[in-house]
């Protein structure tokens, strides 16, 4: 009997074991904007730049995430650094992924590589930092969420021991059938997760999933943010 039971216990741990390592469990979230609809993406810029006030005053580098080939998101980032002017806030240096479409619209920026380029970039931080200048990246969500292991922020933070807040913009599903389509994928069944962007996608889906009941008022853009991480911020944003 004594060994029956052993048998029984290792094989309950050996399955928690399993579980653990391969299903997808999300981080706690806070929430920082609820669902909200704006005429224009600017306007819920200018929201999260006074919803996080404090936050911004206290990141003097910034990662921005917007997804590609959609000027809206870069349009809600404009709004954002033209709300966030006053001293000890306002970023001086902006620097623009060099392959986004769309980046004319922020004046006297700076266009790199952020991938390819990883070094230079943070040199320029570096020398900007010790010439008291606040930096405001703008990238790919997929490169400025801390959720996605060994992207580019994550190596800013790691390698480069950078410290930077993230806000990462994306697009979300709009109802249940749509999340089995949705990219980044959200892999919660113990599937391998080629891209390693599955931690975000689930992050998405389960914010998505607050919007569902909502009514979505045409000619809009919706959307809502959450602390997803102790300087990690994501927001889920659709034109109706």
């Amino acid at each position: 009997m004594k060994y029956l039971y052993w048998l029984g216990a290792i094989a309950v741990i050996a399955l928690g074991i399993y579980f653990s390592t391969q299903i997808s469990v999300q981080p706690d979230t806070l929430p920082k904007i609820k669902f909200t609809q704006v005429a224009v993406p600017e306007d819920l810029g200018k929201e999260i730049a006074e919803k996080l006030s404090y936050e911004i005053q206290k990141a003097p580098v910034v990662f921005l995430g917007v997804t590609p080939n959609k000027i809206e998101d870069l349009e809600l980032w404009r709004g954002f650094l033209e709300a966030n002017q006053a001293p000890g806030s306002k970023y001086d240096v902006i620097v623009v992924e060099a392959q986004l479409p769309y980046v004319e619209i922020f004046n006297n920026s700076m266009h790199l590589d952020l991938k390819e380029d990883l070094p230079r970039l943070v040199e320029g931080i570096q020398n900007a930092r010790a010439q008291n200048l606040r930096v405001a990246i703008i990238g790919p969500n997929i490169y400025s969420t801390q959720l996605v292991k060994g992207n580019p922020v994550t190596r800013l933070k790691e390698e480069f021991k950078l410290d930077i807040t993230s806000l990462s913009v994306g697009k979300f599903p709009l109802t249940r059938d749509q999340e089995n389509v949705f990219e980044p994928k959200c892999i919660d069944s113990g599937e391998v997760d080629p891209s390693g962007t599955s931690a975000y996608g689930c992050m998405i889906r389960q914010m998505a999933r607050k919007t569902y009941k909502e009514k979505f008022e045409a000619n809009k853009y919706s959307g809502l943010m959450d602390q997803t991480g102790p300087k990690d911020f994501t927001i889920i944003f659709n034109k109706n």
